[in-house]
């Protein structure tokens, strides 16, 4: 029976982003890559949608330059967010070797294996979403039809089938993103590796998503904890200023506070990136090591099969 040192892989993760805070540089743009899919447009009501409408066209090239742009800057982050990716893996994977090259040399590096990543996400994305269409289409349909039981209880299975699937899909992604940059495996090879490790280690790999959401949670008192902080600190010297200097006193001190806040936001979310990356590649460096001994074992028993001479032969 398999036993993953959990706690050692987080102090051994621990350990090496705190000493190597290059690892830190690519965690920030692993953050702010984060930030190339999370825009979001909140619903409004009609008369807020029809001023909307009335600007795009009022303004079209405005609106089609910010298109263009927003395109642009998208790229952009995703490209230093799988760079950044691929640079913490590739450095965490042989630390003594790449602590001593620069920040530059190691991006560079790391472009290789850009478009491999790239198609990765692609290729599981388009399966994803072909298929939520097959499921969702008879759902839909049946809903048109007025058939609410039989709809519902279609929703109900491609609900049940979609979660599963959704899950499956985050561990190949990394897994497989993981067996690329460390491994240089292909595209295809790297999805077939990553299934079948998973599907050996879907116990171990749900522990560890456990145990990293429970890092998320420190994470959270921590950050939680240090705003409190700046805060009991710069509120006695608010007041002072807002006494002396009125609004204009109490706006500086805010100002002041809150770029002290957001600086340390950015390193404390720099070093988690950086050590969320590092943890992932030690567990899965203890899971496919298992499975490479397990092959590395069976072709040395087919070796020793063929040496062994037939004793009719003999």
């Amino acid at each position: 029976m398999k036993k993953i040192q959990y706690i050692n892989i987080l102090k051994e993760s621990f350990s090496i982003t705190w000493e190597n805070k290059f690892l830190w540089f690519f965690g920030f743009l692993i953050f702010i890559g984060s930030f190339g899919g999370n825009f979001k447009m909140n619903d409004g009501d009609s008369v807020d949608q029809q001023r909307i409408v009335e600007f795009v066209q009022n303004n079209l090239r405005l609106v089609a330059f910010l298109a263009v742009a927003f395109v642009i800057v998208a790229l952009i982050l995703f490209l230093l967010r799988t760079l950044a990716f691929a640079g913490i893996i590739k450095s965490a994977n042989d630390i003594n070797l790449y602590k001593q090259l620069s920040v530059v040399a190691i991006l560079k590096e790391s472009k290789k294996y850009f478009w491999r990543l790239f198609f990765l996400s692609i290729v599981i994305f388009v399966v994803l979403i072909s298929i939520m269409l097959v499921l969702g289409v008879p759902v839909v349909y049946l809903f048109t039809l007025k058939a609410n039981v039989l709809a519902f209880i279609a929703l109900f299975l491609a609900i049940a089938i979609i979660l599963p699937l959704l899950i499956l899909a985050s561990y190949l992604h990394h897994y497989a993103s993981l067996r690329i940059i460390s491994a240089d495996e292909k595209l295809k090879i790297s999805l077939e590796s990553a299934y079948a490790l998973f599907i050996k280690n879907i116990k171990e790999s749900l522990i560890m998503s456990l145990v990293m959401f429970i890092t998320r949670l420190l994470l959270l008192i921590v950050i939680v904890s240090g705003c409190l902080f700046v805060a009991i600190i710069f509120s006695p010297v608010g007041l002072i200023a807002y006494l002396i200097f009125a609004k204009t006193g109490i706006i500086v001190i805010a100002i002041i506070a809150a770029l002290i806040c957001g600086a340390f936001l950015m390193v404390v979310f720099s070093w988690y990136e950086a050590f969320l990356q590092t943890t992932w590649l030690f567990f899965f460096k203890q899971i496919a090591f298992e499975k490479d001994n397990e092959l590395k074992t069976v072709e040395e028993l087919a070796e020793m099969e063929v040496k062994i001479p037939n004793p009719e032969v003999v």
